[in-house]
């Protein structure tokens, strides 16, 4: 309805006179859509603007959009779409509801900030291209608003959409989200391409993803004898709590993001085989990538469970032979009259679990017991521990691993030796990993009684850095020291009162 207005008369483009009556206005609901060719909205500041609110209806933009300081205000249910063919797009301050993309087919909308779909709305394509800079993320993006509550009325307005995107008609570039997930509830981010069900005990919390579909990460980044590129999507995953998290992954792409990718070389020639897509994981930067494996791959969309590890994720071809372990450490030590044996991995690939052997003769190995894997697929650096406590030891003994998959397939990691000649201190304490290269540190030493000690570690000046009460076990303790990711680099020395009385001292390097 068009308010009321006086008598008044205006001319047209082509010199008619056109006669406004005085009266309680006229009705123009059936007039169709709103349309216009290049909308700019001038403005200085968000003091000194021009202002368009879209109440009802829907609008249609078929030239460029230019909304610079947030001058276009959208209410909930009108509709902006993105008519016509290659357009500009600035984005909007204040966020959209409802936004299509529906211009001739294989026309380019490119966005020169960015926008955020609020609570309640969508981003749906028809027909067109959305593209943004995905080598300016921080400025240049599309951001979908996750599930609102009222506070005061308990309404709850479900989370932003991406809706219809398609082979011809999609967003080429950089999306975010941030939403709640909750342990056993699939949580899809708005549709955007990744769902997640977590498993584990631990409620991940408020978990942020992105999406880039920009360019792909080269085959130099995935390792084995002749690698394939990664395909033209990756995902960063960030709950808000990682730590013990688990998850079922739904990665969703596109048959074009598959082709025309990104080789050492620069060129742009390679392509992966749909077939053979693995999930790839990187967390160090998209440096390099780690295989994961998947569980399933239907319709676009490849599964991976039991994912403990949280980065960037990528989709590439299968390596044929991964390995199923990278060991960075291997490490055995005496321990008084026992042998402490210690190993971490950077990465495991469907790794059951060791065995810890002995040989006195390096030639017959016999295995001394087991160590279960943390989890089966892993890309993060876990430490693991054996104490070889068998009475008698003298001479040489010589300590291998026995890495085994889950499907029986093994791999042997050269022996380490330890001498028992002469005497050693009953209670000798062990660090590892050491130097240290994260937060942990552990410390394995042996006490006659079982009660509590005392820690210290002190630097190279005396200043004491840390101090606290431990419980200790008679026999073998293997007590877990955290929180030293703050440690500064350089030389320490480490001390354990026993119950006895007796100090056992040790120096420790942080890298």
């Amino acid at each position: 309805m068009r308010p009321p207005t006086a008598a008044t008369t205006e001319i047209d483009s082509e010199g008619n006179t056109i006669n406004i009556p005085a009266s309680a206005g006229y009705d123009n609901s059936t007039s169709g859509n709103a349309m216009v060719r290049n909308l700019v909205l001038q403005a200085t500041s968000q003091l000194d603007r021009s202002i368009l609110r879209l109440v009802v209806g829907q609008l249609d933009v078929f030239g460029d959009f230019m909304n610079e300081q947030g001058s276009f205000i959208q209410r909930a249910e009108p509709v902006i779409s993105f008519k016509g063919g290659n357009q500009t797009i600035s984005g909007s301050a204040n966020g959209f509801t409802k936004v299509e993309i529906d211009g001739t087919p294989g026309s380019i909308k490119t966005l020169v900030t960015n926008f955020n779909v609020r609570s309640g709305g969508y981003l749906k394509f028809i027909n067109g291209i959305l593209v943004t800079n995905g080598s300016a993320v921080s400025t240049n993006f599309v951001e979908f608003a996750g599930t609102l509550t009222d506070p005061n009325t308990s309404v709850v307005t479900p989370a932003a959409q991406l809706i219809g995107e398609n082979e011809n008609s999609y967003l080429r570039g950089y999306i975010k989200t941030t939403q709640v997930a909750a342990t056993g509830v699939r949580q899809n981010f708005s549709n955007i391409g990744l769902a997640l069900t977590f498993t584990g005990s631990t409620e991940p919390g408020a978990v942020f993803v992105s999406r880039n579909t920009t360019g792909n990460t080269p085959p130099s980044a995935f390792g084995g004898a002749s690698p394939k590129p990664g395909i033209r999507r990756t995902f960063g995953v960030q709950p808000g709590n990682a730590a013990g998290a688990r998850a079922k992954m739904e990665f969703r792409y596109l048959d074009n993001e598959l082709v025309n990718l990104r080789l050492n070389d620069g060129s742009f020639n390679g392509s992966v085989d749909e077939n053979k897509l693995s999930l790839y994981l990187s967390t160090n930067g998209t440096n390099t990538y780690s295989q994961l494996g998947r569980d399933g791959l239907s319709n676009n969309v490849l599964v991976k469970n039991e994912i403990t590890a949280f980065n960037t994720f990528t989709l590439s071809e299968a390596l044929v032979n991964p390995l199923p372990v990278t060991l960075t450490t291997f490490n055995a030590e005496r321990m008084g009259a026992d042998a402490l044996i210690t190993w971490e991995t950077a990465s495991e690939f469907n790794s059951k679990g060791f065995e810890v052997q002995v040989s006195t003769d390096g030639q017959q190995f016999r295995t001394l017991g087991s160590v279960a894997s943390a989890t089966v697929n892993s890309t993060k650096k876990t430490n693991y521990s054996y104490v070889d406590t068998e009475a008698n030891k003298v001479g040489t003994r010589y300590y291998r691993l026995r890495q085994i998959d889950v499907n029986g397939k093994d791999a042997f990691f050269s022996p380490r030796t330890v001498l028992f000649t002469g005497n050693a201190l009953a209670n000798a304490m062990v660090a590892y990993p050491n130097p240290i290269n994260g937060s942990e540190l552990r410390l394995v030493l042996q006490s006659v009684v079982a009660g509590k000690g005392q820690l210290r570690i002190t630097d190279i000046t005396g200043r004491v850095i840390r101090q606290e009460s431990v419980e200790l076990t008679s026999g073998v303790s293997d007590l877990s020291i955290k929180n030293l990711g703050d440690l500064k680099a350089g030389m320490y020395l480490v001390g354990v009162t026993l119950p006895t009385g007796e100090t056992q001292n040790l120096k420790i390097v942080k890298q």
